[in-house]
C-alpha cells in the first residue's frame, strides 16, 4: 500500500460487512486463525490480523459498541502501549474485552484512573492490577520481512498466540464473542494510552502486508 497522507488509505479482508454485531458475526470461542504472513515497508499506519468487534467502523456497524479484539496488531506511529512493559510501536500479541462486568464497573473512574497514570509510581505498581478486570493483555513480538506462520487459539477461558508453532503469549480469559475477522493494513497514526492521551492522524506510507490463509 502507497499513500501520501492527504486521505485515509486501507487494504482490508474481513466478513463483517455489514452483519448486525450482536447477533451475526460469525465467531464466537473455540474458534481458530491460522495464516502465514510477512510485512515490509515503513509500516508507518497500523496493520495487523485477528478478531474484533469493530467498534467505530463506518464499513461495518453504524452504531458504536465498546471494544473487544483478540488479535496480532502492530502500528508503526503514534503511541498504543497499553501496558508498563509495551513499546508506543511496534508488534504485539493483543487481547481486550471492555464489555465484561467488571470493565463496566469501573468505567465511571476511568478519568481518575487515568489522570493517576500519568504518576510514574502509580502507574507501574496499580494498572497492571487493574488490566485483568478489562480482559486486556499484550506482549510486544520481534519482527521481520520473512514469512511466519501465525495461529490465534480462542477458546471460552483462554486465548494462545503462536508464531511458526512457538507460543509467544498465553492469557487464562478470552472476549466472549461474537467478533469478526480482519486482515488489514491503513496509514492512520493513533494515540491511545492509559494516561488519558489520545489522537489520530495520518501519514504517509509505502508499506505491504502479504497474507496466506491456511484451509
Amino acid at each position: 500500500m502507497e499513500s501520501d497522507g492527504s486521505r485515509y488509505s486501507n487494504a482490508q479482508l474481513d466478513d463483517y460487512h455489514h452483519l448486525r454485531r450482536r447477533d451475526d458475526y460469525p465467531w464466537r470461542p473455540r474458534a481458530e486463525l491460522r495464516l502465514v504472513a510477512r510485512m515490509s515497508g515503513d509500516l508507518r499506519g497500523t496493520y495487523g490480523f485477528g478478531f474484533w468487534n469493530a467498534p467505530y467502523s463506518p464499513l461495518a456497524s453504524r452504531s458504536m459498541a465498546l471494544p473487544a479484539s483478540a488479535w496480532f496488531f502492530g502500528n508503526g506511529s503514534g503511541n498504543l502501549a497499553w501496558s508498563p512493559h509495551s513499546h508506543a510501536t511496534g508488534f504485539k500479541a493483543a487481547t481486550l474485552d471492555t464489555r465484561r462486568l467488571p470493565a463496566l464497573a469501573l468505567a465511571p473512574l476511568s478519568p481518575l484512573v487515568m489522570l493517576a497514570n500519568r504518576w510514574p509510581a502509580w502507574y507501574e505498581r496499580t494498572w497492571p492490577v487493574l488490566q485483568p478486570p478489562l480482559g486486556l493483555s499484550e506482549r510486544m513480538l520481534s519482527t521481520d520481512t520473512a514469512w511466519h506462520e501465525y495461529r490465534i487459539r480462542w477458546q471460552h477461558n483462554a486465548l494462545q498466540w503462536y508464531v511458526d508453532e512457538q507460543l509467544v503469549h498465553e492469557v487464562a480469559h478470552a472476549p466472549r464473542g461474537p467478533l469478526g475477522l480482519c486482515i488489514w493494513i491503513d496509514n492512520q497514526w493513533l494515540r491511545a494510552t492509559p494516561a488519558g492521551h489520545f489522537g489520530w492522524g495520518l501519514t504517509s506510507t509505502y508499506s505491504q502486508l502479504d497474507v496466506h490463509l491456511e484451509p
